[in-house]
């Protein structure tokens, strides 16, 4: 299908240029930005959540880093100074360096895809154990396949740039699970997902490696996952773009693909935006170039590039296409398949358009799924182009070009993610997104609109065989309203739940019971309702039972079903005492170590789940010990949640004053002689550091400049004016006050 509307006219073919190999240069991330021409490090400096995302959007680009009050941004002067004008807190990173560059690993001598004899193979990247090389997700792939035969499949869809040159690189690889032996020769709806379009983006690649082993490994314990497998297809691209991704694992910020034949004059720069280069809104927006050596290269022309031409034909072919040719058309509700495209960083879930402000043709369906799977994860759920301005992207083309609702995830707060955040909230909250994500493929304009389960458990029993009669409570929150929260501070419309379903069916024998659950407070009358139904299993014969609820809300759409297991054992122990949830601390500046070792239970299987928050955040962490770096100091409550192997759950909760640093207080005061106005931060404090930079803003002012403790300013005439002092310490931190003064 051609989109003509949008789509640039091609004038000449793209003629391919054959470049030699090449090695590597060992470079950190500093040394990598001050290689770019006239480049430096600017921190841009953002006091809220709100002010945070919207830099994100503008700048996302040429942000480099994060911190918990700055972005790093690298900059020449002319885009400094057109930043400085906005008005904005922006400087030049000379006085404090908040951000920790990786410790590089020794510079390889090729990034060919097999190594040189005796050469040492890494499995993970230096210092970031938890992010498989390239070639261990391969390996860790293979090995997959072996184990799991009737359940994965692995396809060699095309070749990286490298490899289609013949000069090394590798294969694109997509993972495809499913159970093969009942769906012999069955197309299912499916979810495809694809990570590392960008390089230098850590969390994806292992995000989606994590998420086929965790399916594989749980598929005879989960019910949720082993019906996903029967009833889904699960395709991943594991690493889209392989050969820019070696470049990243030395540490360097490398973000598009390795083409030599572009941007020849400069190695650093050189290659393709791959996620500029897709054939649907191509070089459409100002939010990708014709420069060549720009981060936003589109290519010459759409598709150029061998890793955009498989993952299009791959898609293409997966999904088929829904939708017609105006950019008005939709594409028909009962459209199967999701695309997720995982990025990182910013804490997002976004959709299409990204090349257009305008609504999509499905925007209700997707704003609904985009905030279902906000609601997992806690991101931000908005369109896409209510933060960036892009042409050529990926989630563009499987939306506008076939019709799929499409995604892109931001994972996380910076590139180079601490393993301890990934593993203990990264991962386990986007697993749960993806998972979603699976269970409506099969029509996810529909089915994201029916009420989700937020909380389902089975107390008394649990993931334990009990005897027939042991008291077992059916437990769960259900929500019409689970949503993420939105950029735009309108959620999508809920309802009232209407009722929802029990159905038990035991292994072998099919269905033996379906009933409509009771509210716990008598009526449904409520988005969020919770359910505490006494589960009498008395007459109930040995064996494993699946125990299925689903819901609907008052416009009668059903949401998706939430699955357990039930083991019934008249020879198994009745007997279960509580857990108790304990932990110790252990805090350092600016970060803290939680390890709830101390938490007891009369049996294996305790499963840990924390929560912690302030007035402006909360977090949302697993496992037994966990690390939470608050950087600034403040109050913050800590919550543990214990469940045992039975479903039998203990809290614990402390408010506690974590130590960090704390931002300088600024103070300013002024006298007046006519319209001469001396004015002075001397008063200014740092409680655990010094004061090293002050920048002012005064009157007509359009920008922040240095400044002395004290400064003076002739006024053109009487009247009001704005005065504004920002006082930085050597901490990273800021302080700011504004005044309006009034010249007699």
């Amino acid at each position: 299908m051609n989109k003509n509307i949008i789509k640039a006219s091609i004038l000449s073919a793209l003629s391919i240029v054959t470049s030699s190999a090449y090695t590597h240069n060992e470079k950190t991330p500093e040394q990598f930005l001050n290689q770019q021409e006239n480049q430096s490090a600017y921190l841009l400096y953002f006091n809220s959540p709100e002010q945070k995302a919207h830099y994100s959007g503008l700048y996302h680009e040429k942000i480099i880093d994060a911190s918990h009050n700055a972005f790093k941004l690298s900059l020449n002067k002319k885009e400094y100074n057109t930043i400085l004008q906005t008005g904005v807190i922006i400087v030049e990173q000379i006085i404090a360096k908040p951000f920790a560059a990786p410790t590089l690993p020794k510079a390889m001598k090729s990034m060919s895809a097999t190594p040189t004899s005796g050469a040492e193979v890494l499995t993970s990247i230096p210092n970031f154990p938890c992010y498989p090389t390239v070639e261990e997700t391969h390996k860790r792939a293979q090995q997959l396949a072996e184990k799991y035969p009737d359940f994965v499949e692995l396809k060699s869809i095309g070749p990286s740039w490298e490899k289609s040159q013949s000069i090394g690189g590798y294969d694109l690889t997509v993972l495809v699970l499913k159970n093969k032996k009942r769906n012999k020769n069955k197309q299912l709806p499916a979810l495809f997902m694809q990570s590392v379009l960008h390089a230098r983006e850590y969390t994806p690649g292992a995000t989606t490696l994590r998420l086929a082993e965790h399916l594989l490994e749980n598929r005879t314990t989960d019910a949720d996952i082993h019906w996903i497998l029967n009833q889904r297809e699960i395709h991943i691209l594991l690493i889209a773009n392989p050969d820019g991704r070696k470049y990243a694992e030395q540490g360097l910020l490398w973000r598009k693909n390795t083409n030599t034949s572009y941007c020849a004059q400069s190695e650093q720069d050189r290659g393709v935006d791959l996620n500029r280069n897709f054939d649907f809104a191509w070089a459409a927006t100002s939010g990708s170039t014709d420069e060549q050596c720009a981060s936003t290269f589109h290519g010459p022309v759409p598709a150029s590039e061998p890793e955009t031409q498989a993952i299009q034909a791959y898609v293409k072919a997966l999904f088929g296409d829904n939708r017609g040719d105006s950019l008005t058309d939709a594409a028909p509700l009962d459209t199967p398949g999701v695309f997720i495209d995982i990025h990182s960083f910013s804490r997002f879930v976004m959709w299409p358009w990204s090349h257009d402000t305008t609504p999509p043709p499905n925007a209700a369906g997707l704003s609904m799924l985009g905030h279902r799977m906000a609601a997992y994860n806690d991101y931000l759920a908005l369109q896409i182009s209510e933060q960036f301005n892009a042409g050529g992207s990926a989630d563009g083309y499987a939306y506008g070009e076939l019709g799929v609702a499409a995604y892109t995830f931001e994972l996380g707060s910076t590139f180079f993610e601490n393993c301890s955040n990934f593993e203990g909230e990264i991962l386990p909250n986007n697993l749960q997104a993806l998972i979603y994500a699976a269970k409506v493929a099969k029509k996810p304009y529909k089915l994201s609109g029916g009420p989700q389960i937020v909380d389902f458990r089975l107390e008394g029993a649990g993931e334990t065989a009990v005897p027939a009669g042991t008291p077992i409570n059916l437990i769960a929150d259900v929500h019409d309203d689970a949503f993420g929260p939105s950029l735009s501070g309108v959620a999508p419309p809920s309802q009232a739940i209407k009722k929802v379903r029990l159905t038990v069916r035991k292994q072998g024998e099919g269905r033996i019971q379906r009933l409509i659950l009771p509210p716990a407070d008598g009526i449904y009358d409520s988005p969020r309702e919770k359910i505490n139904y006494a589960l009498d299993t008395s007459d109930w014969d040995d064996g494993r039972y699946t125990i299925i609820i689903k819901a609907q809300d008052t416009t009668g759409q059903w949401g998706v079903k939430y699955a357990k297991y039930l083991t019934i054992d008249d020879d198994a122990s009745e007997q279960n005492r509580a857990p108790i949830a304990n932990f110790t601390p252990n805090c350092t500046f600016g970060a803290c170590k939680f390890d709830a070792s101390n938490s007891t239970d009369d049996k294996a299987g305790l499963k840990y789940r924390w929560y912690i928050s302030n007035d402006a955040t909360q977090f949302e962490y697993f496992g037994k010990q966990i690390e939470f770096v608050n950087r600034r100091a403040g109050t913050y409550k800590i919550a543990l949640e214990v469940e045992d192997a039975n479903g039998v759950r203990a809290n614990k909760e402390v408010t506690m004053d974590l130590p960090g640093t704390v931002p300088p207080v600024a103070k300013l005061t002024y006298q007046c002689n006519g319209l001469t106005c001396e004015f002075d931060s001397s008063g200014s404090t740092d409680a655990d550091g010094q004061i090293v930079r002050r920048l002012w803003r005064i009157g007509s002012d359009d920008r922040f400049a240095d400044g002395d403790v004290k400064v003076t300013r002739t006024f053109p005439a009487p009247g009001d004016y704005f005065v504004s002092v920002v006082v930085l310490d050597n901490h990273g931190e800021y302080g700011q006050v504004i005044e309006t003064i009034t010249v007699k």
